[in-house]
């Protein structure tokens, strides 16, 4: 969540939103959907829930929006989206904005997009993520409650191969770069790369990303021990030239300290 404004104004976005949010009815699910796939075990399931789609979760919000009004019937209360495409992903943010400039942009809400050449694909993926990011920011209840999180399929991206790894594309600053390259330039303090990585991503490019950082931390690893190594012999050395050339040559003489001093 980010918050952009003078901090003497986050009252009165607070007070508001409350009034906002108190004056929302939650939208019917009058839309229908059954779902069906594999669990993890591989068996089928089927069912079904409803739902309420944007345009009923929009209305809902604004019928709110237009009942809290200053003195002068003037809503102070609106919000908008933030949209962010990427040829593997997109990304909603809604922004809640006071009429006092405070605004609030909630957390990002990613979907994979494996249909990015697909305008007609993109355009209904975003309009999902604009659901679920609205409803999320106002409270709302969009779809049916249903026990069934131990029935869906859970996405599980795939171990990458070493070849796969470092020929791994990701979308950074609006072009495809190799996600090798990127990772070395955030390690070398690259601004821009380290905020790439802490971005939000996809299941995919997080499971390459991780693994990527456990070569590179094996790899550091390696690299420590050796310069532990050189490090101690440079010191052995340091210590065997301490040692007195002539320890050998000493002899010892018990009837006069004198001669031993010598030595």
């Amino acid at each position: 969540m980010e918050i952009y404004g003078k901090e003497e104004d986050r009252a009165k976005w607070a007070l508001h939103y409350a009034q906002v949010k108190a004056n929302i009815n939650q939208p019917k699910r009058t839309h229908k959907v059954t779902v069906s796939g594999k669990n993890k075990q591989g068996k089928p399931y089927s069912y079904d829930y409803k739902y309420a789609d944007l345009a009923d979760i929009d209305k809902a919000v604004m019928d709110g929006i237009k009942k809290a009004t200053d003195k002068e019937g003037n809503v102070t209360f609106s919000y908008f989206f933030d949209i962010q495409t990427t040829n593997t992903a997109v990304a909603v943010q809604t922004l809640l904005v006071d009429s006092s400039g405070f605004t609030v942009k909630t957390n990002k809400i990613i979907f994979q997009n494996g249909k990015a050449y697909d305008a007609q694909a993109t355009a209904s993926l975003i309009s999902y993520a604009k659901r679920y990011s609205l409803s999320g920011a106002f409270g709302i209840a969009a779809d049916d409650d249903n026990d069934v999180q131990d029935k869906k399929t859970i996405y599980e991206p795939k171990i990458l191969t070493k070849q796969e790894l470092e020929n791994y594309q990701v979308y950074y600053n609006g072009v495809q770069a190799n996600l090798y390259d990127l990772y070395q330039e955030a390690r070398d303090g690259i601004k821009d790369a380290q905020d790439w990585f802490k971005e939000s991503h996809t299941p995919e490019d997080a499971q390459a990303i991780h693994q990527v950082a456990q070569i590179f931390k094996k790899k550091h690893k390696k690299t420590d021990t050796s310069k532990t190594k050189e490090k101690q012999a440079v010191l052995d050395k340091i210590q065997q030239a301490k040692k007195d050339p002539f320890e050998d040559k000493k002899v010892v003489s018990d009837a006069d300290s004198t001669v031993d001093r010598l030595f």
